[in-house]
C-alpha cells in the first residue's frame, strides 16, 4: 500500500492548515473547470486558507511559494535535495492557476434554447478579483461579496433561511452550525489522478454516512469526475465534451489509489472502498460508493479509525431532542392533508386522520438517532419527512399507509434525500407562495413558536 506521510518538507508547515473546511454547499454550487492536478491542489487549499486569512472585504495574499507550498510542488534533485517549483516551471503554474481561480464561479442556466444552448443564466464568481504580481511573486484575492440566495420566509412570515453570500461558505465563527466537509490537504495533494483527488474530496463529505453519496450519473459525470460538459452547460459548442467512455478507467484508477492509502503507522485509511450502479432496465440511474467511515486522514483523529457509532438514543444523547422534534414533526404531518388551493399552491389542511407517535419511545427514535447520529443534518430530515408526506398523501394516496417513521427514516432514506433537490425543482410552482418558500415548515405546525 501507498503511505502517506507528511514528509519531511511538509513537517515545517505549521504555519498552514492540514485540513481543508469549507461548507458542503460550496461544491454543491461552485465548480472549477476540468483543471490539471497541480491548479487543482492549489485551488482547493486555498480554500482551505481563506477562513484563516479572510477579514471582510480586504484581500488575502499569497506569496507564490506558499502557493508552491500549499500545492505540494516539490521536485527532487539528481542528488536527492528537493526544493520547491521555481522560475518558469513555477510561472507557469501560476498561469494555468489564474485559469482555474476565473473559471471558479456558480453558474446557473435558468432558460435554454429549441438546440439545448443557455438562454438565460446567472453567473457568481467565487472571487471579485484575481490580482498576480509576478514582480512580488504574490497573488491578491478578493473574495466576492454577491448574494447567492436571498432570505426565504414562508406565507406567515416565519424565517425558513437567511441570505446566502459567498463569504459564508468559506468562513464561519462556528462550524457545529454549518453542515460542512474535511479532508487532509497532504492526502489530497500525494494522489497522483486528479480524478482520485475528486474521488476522495467527493467521500470525505460523506466519511461518516456512505449512503449520502448516492448521486444522479450525470450529475456525478458533471460535478464530480468532470468528464462531461453538454450543451445547456457551456456557451460555445468547442467546449462541450464527453469522456465518460473513460469512466470505468477514472473509477478503477481513483478505488485504487484511495484504498492504498496508509497511515504512517501503516493503518489503510479508506477500507473497503468500492462503488455501484443502479440502474434502471439496461440504463445506469445513479452512482453510489461504500466504504468503511473514516477519519484516520484528519489531523486531530491520532490515525484511529472511526468505528460506525452505535449509541442509542438514551437521554443523555445530544440528538435526542433534534430526534424527538423530527418524531414531533411527522406527527404533525401524520394529522394534516394537502390539497392544492385556486392558485395550485400546496396548502396544509387539518385531518381527522390522528395516529400520533410517542416521542419518547425508542423504536421510533431509533432510526431517526441513527442518521442524525451519522451526520444528516435534521433540516434534510424534516424536508424528506414533508416530501414523502405530500408525495403519499396528495400524489399516490394508495401509498399513505407507508408513512411511518420505520419506512420514512429506514433502509430508503438515502434514496429519498437524494431526490430532494429534485422534487423541489419539479414542483416550485406548487411550492411558492406570494414568492415566500413554504416548503417543511408548515402554517402550523411545531416550528411556529420560534
Amino acid at each position: 500500500m501507498q503511505s502517506y506521510d507528511l514528509l519531511d518538507e511538509l513537517d515545517s508547515e505549521d504555519k498552514f492548515r492540514k485540513d481543508i473546511k469549507y461548507s458542503r454547499q460550496l461544491p454543491e454550487m461552485f465548480s472549477t473547470e476540468d483543471i490539471n492536478a497541480a491548479s487543482e491542489n492549489i485551488t482547493y487549499a486555498i480554500l482551505g486558507e481563506l477562513r484563516d486569512r479572510y477579514n471582510g472585504s480586504e484581500p488575502v495574499t499569497f506569496s507564490y511559494q506558499e502557493l508552491a507550498e500549499l500545492g505540494g510542488l516539490w521536485v527532487t534533485r539528481k542528488n536527492g535535495v528537493k526544493s520547491l517549483y521555481n522560475g518558469k516551471r513555477l510561472q507557469k503554474i501560476m498561469y494555468d492557476l489564474n485559469e482555474a481561480l476565473k473559471n471558479f464561479s456558480y453558474y446557473q442556466v435558468r432558460e435554454t434554447n429549441d438546440d439545448g444552448t443557455p438562454k438565460s443564466w446567472k453567473t457568481i464568481n467565487i472571487f471579485s478579483v484575481i490580482d498576480f504580481d509576478g514582480t512580488k511573486k504574490e497573488v491578491k484575492l478578493t473574495i466576492s461579496n454577491a448574494q447567492i440566495s436571498s432570505e426565504q420566509v414562508d406565507a406567515k412570515g416565519y424565517v425558513i433561511d437567511k441570505p446566502l453570500y459567498v463569504y459564508d461558505l468559506i468562513n464561519s465563527k462556528d462550524w457545529r452550525t454549518v453542515k460542512h466537509l474535511q479532508y487532509n490537504r497532504g492526502i489530497n495533494n500525494s494522489l497522483p489522478s486528479k480524478y482520485s483527488k475528486r474521488v476522495y474530496r467527493f467521500i470525505s463529505e460523506f466519511r461518516s454516512f456512505p449512503k449520502g453519496t448516492k448521486m444522479r450519473i450525470d450529475d456525478f459525470d458533471k460535478k464530480i469526475l468532470k468528464i462531461l460538459k453538454t450543451q445547456e452547460d457551456s456557451f460555445n459548442t468547442k467546449e462541450v465534451f464527453d469522456l465518460r467512455k473513460n469512466r470505468k478507467k477514472y473509477l478503477e484508477t481513483a478505488v485504487k489509489e484511495i484504498s492504498e492509502l496508509t497511515t504512517p503507522e501503516g493503518t489503510q485509511i479508506v477500507k473497503n472502498l468500492d462503488y455501484i450502479y443502479h440502474t434502471s432496465g439496461r440504463r445506469i440511474q445513479s452512482i453510489e460508493f461504500t466504504y468503511t467511515p473514516f477519519n484516520a486522514d484528519l489531523s486531530g483523529s491520532n490515525h484511529i479509525s472511526m468505528n460506525s457509532r452505535t449509541s442509542s438514543p438514551g437521554t443523555d444523547s445530544p440528538f435526542i431532542n433534534e430526534a424527538r422534534m423530527v418524531l414531533e414533526y411527522f406527527n404533525y404531518l401524520s394529522k394534516v392533508n394537502f390539497n392544492l388551493d385556486e392558485n395550485g399552491i400546496i396548502k396544509h389542511l387539518p385531518n381527522y386522520y390522528d395516529i400520533q407517535f410517542e416521542l419518547d419511545d425508542i423504536q421510533l427514535l431509533q432510526p431517526i438517532h441513527k442518521l442524525l447520529e451519522s451526520g444528516v443534518a435534521i433540516d434534510e430530515l424534516l424536508q424528506v419527512a414533508e416530501m414523502k408526506a405530500i408525495d403519499w398523501k396528495l400524489d399516490s394516496n394508495q401509498m399513505i399507509n407507508n408513512f411511518r417513521p420505520s419506512v420514512v427514516f429506514g433502509n430508503k432514506f438515502s434514496e429519498y434525500r437524494a431526490f430532494l433537490t429534485t422534487y423541489k425543482a419539479q414542483n416550485i410552482h406548487k411550492l411558492v407562495f406570494d414568492s415566500s418558500s413554504d416548503f417543511y415548515v408548515p402554517m402550523n405546525g411545531p416550528w411556529d413558536s420560534k
